[in-house]
């Protein structure tokens, strides 16, 4: 009878360290989980981080790009009144001058 209650305390001993050694075992892959998961947060934010540079320099090309033109196009359309004004300047002094009399 002896020998099997010390075959019994025997397997639950070994039942006690397969356990503790499942839970270890566990708490190990928890831990590689939350590693992988770390670094794949880090990945996806540089990646993320690279993307939003790339889309601020792109706009910033743009805007540049359109103030740029808007400047010429202004550039031009004070050239072309300053034109005017200097091949037209007396005519259209008289036709106010008339409009301001005629009224």
């Amino acid at each position: 009878m002896e020998q099997i209650i010390e075959k019994l305390s025997e397997i639950e001993t070994a039942a006690s360290r397969i356990m503790e050694s499942a839970a270890e075992e566990k708490r190990l892959m928890d831990q590689q989980q939350e590693e992988r998961l770390a670094a794949c947060d880090a990945e996806i934010e540089a990646a993320t981080q690279k993307k939003l540079e790339e889309l601020r320099t792109s706009l910033k090309e743009q805007s540049e790009a359109e103030l740029e033109r808007l400047r010429v196009n202004m550039e031009e359309t004070l050239r072309r009144m300053d034109e005017i004004y200097s091949r037209d300047h007396d005519r259209i002094t008289d036709e106010i001058y008339h409009n301001i009399i005629r009224k």
